[in-house]
């Protein structure tokens, strides 16, 4: 059996990066009115956030099906005849169920690994699925590690635009407007218990208050030097920074990423955002 491994562009990797480090790189799209952008494929982080900071409003969508089809029919003239698949999470996106219908049209057996997550904990996971099978793991052993590190991972966003949010159907349009009022900073949870959907975990005035309530939530999960601990932001370095402070100081041992929110996540989160994840080590 001979594997490869697949990623979309919420995982925060480019066409580039991916490559460099013999993924096959799927990119999400991004819409500006009648405009489409190939997610780290035709633009950059950089490019997204400076429509968001624009203004402009911006929507997602899945890869264009011909280029998965592409893609798909590339890893078999590569001589691959199974893939792991760690899209964007199947409660935002139905990215999987097209990724495992051009896995029949070809022939290849797809095995999806669903995050329950996006940005930085489904780009580690991809990188270690690689990683795994460049040392001669079979697929069961990934397959298992994988899952024992979704087991012990999580994600909080802690969004500073709601416009953004109800945009994006989180939130309605009254709810919206009573929190924007009331300066209410929601606390969102995207991971295993929410079904890879976003779900409110808290609300708090303050984003003082949500960056102190998100990290004393984590305080149970028995983080240790076997986990990595990520503070992610858009267009928010000072906000990060005290987060970081916050969350890092707790679990100085630790693996510590700090970076930029992708951009296919800030479309819907908006700019000012920051979060937070964990997941134990491969």
């Amino acid at each position: 059996m001979k594997i490869a491994i697949v990623c979309d562009s919420g995982s925060g990797l480019d066409y580039k990066t991916a490559t460099e480090q013999g993924i096959y790189f799927l990119p999400l799209q991004i819409i500006d009115e009648d405009k489409t952008y190939l997610d780290g494929y035709d633009s950059t982080v950089e490019d997204i956030y400076t429509l968001l900071v624009q203004g402009k409003m911006l929507k997602t969508s899945l890869p264009p099906l011909g280029l998965i089809q592409e893609t798909f029919h590339k890893i078999k003239e590569d001589g691959y005849d199974h893939v792991i698949a760690v899209m964007l999470t199947e409660g935002l996106s139905s990215t999987m169920h097209s990724i495992r219908l051009s896995g029949d049209q070809t022939g290849i057996t797809v095995t999806c690994v669903d995050s329950f997550t996006t940005a930085h904990i489904q780009k580690y996971i991809a990188q270690s699925a690689k990683r795994l099978v460049d040392e001669g793991f079979t697929l069961e052993e990934i397959i298992d590690k994988i899952n024992d590190a979704i087991e012990h991972s999580n994600t909080l966003i802690i969004p500073n635009d709601l416009d953004h949010l109800k945009r994006g159907g989180r939130l309605t349009p009254l709810a919206a407007a009573l929190g924007g009022m009331l300066k209410i900073k929601p606390i969102l949870q995207l991971n295993k218990a929410s079904e890879g959907k976003i779900d409110t975990h808290a609300k708090v005035r303050t984003m003082s208050k949500a960056m102190q309530i998100a990290v004393s939530t984590f305080e149970d999960a028995g983080i240790d030097e076997s986990y990595e601990l990520v503070v992610l932001h858009t267009n928010a370095p000072d906000t990060a920074k005290q987060l970081e402070a916050l969350y890092f100081n707790k679990y100085p041992i630790t693996t510590h990423v700090t970076g930029l929110i992708g951009p296919i996540l800030a479309v819907h989160t908006g700019l000012g955002c920051v979060g937070l994840q964990y997941i134990k080590k491969i």
